[in-house]
């Protein structure tokens, strides 16, 4: 499997934003949250948390999936103007009408972590650049990904697209249109993305399927990205590790430094932490989700129902040592956070 990195066509996404409206970057998203998150916990194991609005808890359209937070930025320059406000970016699809459509839209919700009581937050629509036949205008259209995993590097927003690889985002590039004519419901912002990095297969070997993504900086100064794939059975599913260039933070090779099978069923998150992996499992929509740890060479332990119905991607956040996911099943949407469980399990 490989991951490359087209040249980009920053004129049509500049020409892009520049027709949407003012651009106010990710600092204007956060002068401008419109909703309220509210307190919520698991109480299987007291972790306390926040859920979303009611109208977002309970939509039918959008399902939350990637997550990410603004300690995977920090250590990378960045333009954003937040400093050190600690900010949580979370994914959600839309789904379409039948399988044919599986996901129509992407949007990312921006919420203030630092904020006194509930979080704040408000939604961004992911968008990218088409050019008109008709009229030779860049327009825009919704990015149509599942979102299964996101990363925040410096300025860049990275989300998984299943099938593609990576579409890459510039958070500064966040436009606030004159007019909210045609955006979804709830919608106020829009991010036009920037560049894509390119997947595919290597010889005889099956091309990734990018379901989730982390950021992994278990070895000091270094950047690695982390992807992994969905299987329900767990058979063959693949976590792979690439290095990112320190200056660019792109892919420093096309082909990945490592790609393990830990023959876990139901993927949907991992991070690696000090070189072992901590991986999230669903285990379908009645049953607890799990965790799994272990080095890259396993064995890996289970952390049995240790997290709630339905979890999604993992981040990590260093300075308090602690992994976030949040879950996807309406009625029951949690964002939380927990230590990183011990590499064994504790006895029954």
């Amino acid at each position: 499997m490989r991951l490359t990195v087209p040249d980009p066509d920053p004129g049509r996404s500049r020409a892009l934003a520049e027709q949407l409206g003012a651009r106010v970057g990710l600092a204007g998203v956060l002068a401008d949250l419109d909703r309220r998150t509210r307190p919520a916990a698991d109480r299987a194991t007291g972790t306390r948390g926040f859920t979303w609005d009611r109208r977002d808890a309970r939509s039918r359209t959008w399902w939350p999936q990637g997550l990410t937070l603004s300690a995977d930025a920090a250590g990378r320059p960045s333009t954003l103007g937040i400093g050190d406000r600690r900010v949580l970016l979370a994914g959600w699809y839309a789904k379409g009408a039948g399988r044919a459509r599986p996901h129509v839209a992407t949007r990312v919700s921006v919420v203030d972590l630092d904020a006194v009581g509930a979080p704040g937050y408000a939604h961004v629509l992911l968008v990218q650049a088409h050019r008109d036949e008709s009229t030779g205008l860049v327009r825009h259209r919704p990015v149509p990904v599942h979102a299964g995993g996101l990363v925040w590097l410096g300025d860049m927003l990275l989300v998984a697209d299943t099938r593609r690889g990576v579409r890459v985002f510039d958070l500064g590039d966040v436009v606030r249109p004159p007019r909210r004519t045609g955006l979804p419901r709830g919608v106020r912002h829009l991010l036009p993305q920037r560049a894509a990095w390119l997947a595919d297969g290597d010889g005889d070997a099956e091309p990734l399927r990018w379901s989730f993504l982390s950021l992994d900086r278990t070895v000091p100064g270094t950047l690695s990205l982390v992807a992994g794939e969905y299987a329900a059975a767990g058979t063959g599913a693949r976590l792979a590790r690439w290095a990112l260039d320190p200056g660019s933070g792109e892919p420093a090779r096309s082909e990945p430094d490592e790609v393990l099978t830990p023959a876990i069923a139901s993927m949907q998150g991992a991070v690696r932490v000090e070189g072992t992996y901590v991986v999230s499992a669903s285990d379908g929509a009645r049953r607890r989700g799990h965790l799994w740890t272990g080095p890259a060479g396993g064995p890996y332990a289970q952390h049995s129902r240790v997290l709630p119905v339905g979890p999604e991607d993992l981040a990590y956040d260093p300075a308090t040592r602690r992994v976030w996911t949040q879950t996807e099943y309406r009625g029951r949407r949690l964002v939380l956070s927990l230590p990183v469980p011990h590499r064994h399990p504790p006895p029954r």
